[in-house]
Formats: structure tokens, sequence, C-alpha cells
């Protein structure tokens, strides 16, 4: 099935897709970095903060990079944009770069929200002006998608609610770590 002309002559769905694919770049690529010692009795000591490590063992620490499990999953959807990106950029195109600044929420979230708007828009637009209703039953379906796909993405994404609980999560098995070190052996 062909994708109908919009404004000026370009196709919807390359409009709407551009639009989705730029949420995509919201989730960033990670990776941590692992720290590690042998302590005095032997036992092998992993951490992700430097500071934690004691003065007489930091001369002989071994750093260890290690991808964030959530960003892995991206790598091929990133891949995925930078070709739509280079393509559309091949046949003229930029991807608007406009962010609306939402008070209360993170910079990234705000851009996760601002496009997923603009892609809201963009469908309702294109299920008012079609006259298929197979082009209409698409957009509804689409907006659902977003209408889910946004909150999941603010949830997950940087500094978000889930970010949070990592870092929470972090700084609590650290304590325990720290709690079992000093413990009398």
């Amino acid at each position: 099935m062909a994708c109908r002309g919009g404004w000026s002559g370009v196709p919807l769905c390359v409009i709407v897709g551009v639009l989705v694919v730029g949420q995509w770049g919201a989730v960033a690529a990670r990776a941590a970095t692992v720290y590690s010692y042998i302590d005095d009795q032997g036992n092998p000591v992993f951490t992700d903060s430097p500071e934690t490590i004691p003065e007489k063992y930091r001369a002989k620490v071994k750093t260890h990079e290690q991808p964030d499990p959530v960003s892995k999953a991206p790598s091929r959807m990133q891949s995925v944009q930078q070709k739509i990106t280079e393509q559309a950029k091949n046949y003229g195109w930029e991807m608007p770069s406009f962010q609306i600044d939402i008070a209360g929420l993170t910079p990234a979230q705000s851009k996760i929200l601002t496009y997923a708007g603009a892609a809201a828009v963009v469908l309702l637009l294109m299920m008012y002006m079609s006259k298929s209703p197979f082009v209409r039953m698409l957009g509804f379906c689409l907006l659902i998608v977003i209408g889910i796909g946004a909150p999941v993405l603010i949830y997950v994404g940087d500094d978000g609610p889930m970010d949070a609980m990592k870092k929470k999560a972090l700084v609590s098995g650290q304590t325990q770590q720290d709690r079992l070190q000093q413990a009398p052996q």
C-alpha cells in the first residue's frame, strides 16, 4: 500500500516515521566503570565508586568497563535511527531539533514528551484528513502505542524514576558491602 502525500508532497508515513525514530534517541547508551582490588584476606572486592576504596588498596585497583544492561538493547535501534537520519539527509531533510522544557521534568523526559506530542498531532491530522478506514485505524493504533510508550520511556529514561531506584539500589548494595567488609571474621 502506498503512503499518501501530506504537506508539500511529503509522505505522511515518512513524517510519522521520522518523529517516532526521534523518540529512540532519548535513551542514551551508558557504560559503568567497576573497580576491583584484593583485600588483606585475599578476597576480591568490587565497587563502582572509587572514593570507597581504602587508601592502602588504591595503587592496586583495576578498572573494568561494563556496558549498562539497559543500554545494550537500544544499540540496534540506534543504528536504525542513524540509517534513517542519513537517508533523510540524503534527501535534504534534517530532523527538527525542538524541545519544550516542561517544569518538573528532566530535559530527557521533556524531549520524550515533546516528540510524543508532535507525533500524536501528526497522527491526529493524518486520521482527520484521510478518507481511508485503514489509515484511520493505523493512526489510532499508533496513537495507542504512543500513549503507552511515552510514559514507559519517561519512566525508564535518564533521571527517571527507574534510574533513581537503580541509584538507591547501588547505594544500598555498597552500604551492605561496606558493612560486610567491616564485620569481624
